[in-house]
């Protein structure tokens, strides 16, 4: 177990102090607003306003709102915006947007010019399209550093973190070829996610469901507790799963999940020794991510799981690669072969 507790606090360590590094960048300059322009302010608890920005002073925003000033505590502030719903809207330094339509289709360039009724994007090609305002499902500001964000933010490898998908939000992943899932985002805050194994040859599958609510939302900062169920198809009675508790602090790019649990099942109830979880994300560039999920099974013949890996991205889909080692109370695999089981998942968002 020391040997898990060694590997363990060093990831610790290293995901602790990108993110907290993370963190302090991302942290908002007021003083580069411009007095007269129009901004979305995002709050801490997801509402959005919109509006003439009137005035700052130390702790507080002002900013003009369907005719009437409304002020804002800074602190409950996470992201400022320039406003696309302006008419007199010009695009942000880093130029690029990406244009969600109602049909599906997206569109990637800089805005040159808006009004009230629609906004026109010029093209990598140099060419314009005009785009109507009510045809406009999403709007994203792009980098050339971080064009998206993960998608798949709402889980480690196995883990869930504490962060949720938004609603209507969901996805369909496979991992390890056999063990499909679907998930979904019934609120910001409720996920739920199910599905069953396709193992050839075997007369029972493997069935389970998790449930996923998040009652703490901050800047940096996410709490989540859920439950988890499986049972086999040809087992009519009982089952295993877990209750458990995730905790993430972070951004999308960079962030550190602690949590863990108590396994329970059907006929002996919830057992005496928690799991304890230990995870990190460390984005690379801005289609990759390195991921450690690490697991310490408590108790008197305590055991571990040490992961590592990476996730590769794009706008809907992720697909991870990782590597798992299994230890013993003593810190040993206890295999005189290769140590290593690798972790395949892949991801579809919609």
């Amino acid at each position: 177990m020391k040997c898990i507790f060694r590997i363990v606090t060093i990831v610790l360590l290293i995901f602790f102090y990108q993110t907290n590094v993370s963190a302090q960048i991302g942290r908002i300059d007021f003083n580069r607003f411009v007095i007269g322009k129009y901004y979305e302010f995002v709050l801490t608890n997801d509402l959005i306003y919109t509006g003439k920005l009137v005035s700052v002073d130390e702790n507080t925003i002002s900013f003009l709102h369907e005719s009437t000033v409304k002020k804002l505590r800074k602190d409950l502030i996470k992201e400022v915006n320039i406003s696309v719903a302006s008419p007199d809207y010009t695009a942000p330094d880093s130029g690029k947007v990406s244009i969600e339509l109602k049909d599906g289709s997206l569109l990637v360039g800089s805005i040159s010019a808006s009004d009230k009724d629609s906004l026109t994007l010029k093209l990598s090609s140099g060419s314009l399209i005009t785009v109507k305002r009510d045809q406009i499902v999403e709007i994203n500001y792009l980098t050339a550093q971080n064009p998206w964000s993960d998608p798949n933010s709402s889980r480690l490898f196995f883990a869930p973190t504490g962060r949720t998908m938004k609603q209507g939000d969901g996805y369909f992943s496979v991992a390890e070829i056999f063990f499909p899932m679907v998930a979904y985002g019934v609120t910001d805050y409720i996920n739920v996610a199910g599905g069953i194994s396709l193992v050839p040859g075997v007369d029972g599958q493997l069935y389970y469901f998790n449930l996923k609510a998040r009652p703490v939302h901050l800047k940096d900062f996410d709490l989540s507790a859920g439950v988890f169920y499986a049972n086999v198809t040809s087992y009519a009675e009982g089952g295993v799963g877990a209750l458990y508790l995730m905790g993430t602090y972070g951004d999308d790019r960079n962030a550190l999940t602690l949590g863990g649990g108590y396994a329970f099942n059907t006929d002996d109830g919830v057992s005496d020794y928690p799991v304890l979880i230990i995870g990190g994300e460390l984005q690379m560039s801005k289609s990759a991510k390195l991921i450690s999920e690490n697991w310490i099974i408590t108790g008197d013949n305590g055991a571990g799981i040490i992961s590592l890996g990476v996730r590769f991205f794009g706008r809907n889909m992720a697909g991870d690669f990782g590597l798992i080692y299994f230890t013993d109370s003593d810190g040993g695999s206890g295999s005189s072969g290769w140590p290593f089981i690798p972790w395949l998942g892949l991801h579809f968002n919609f």
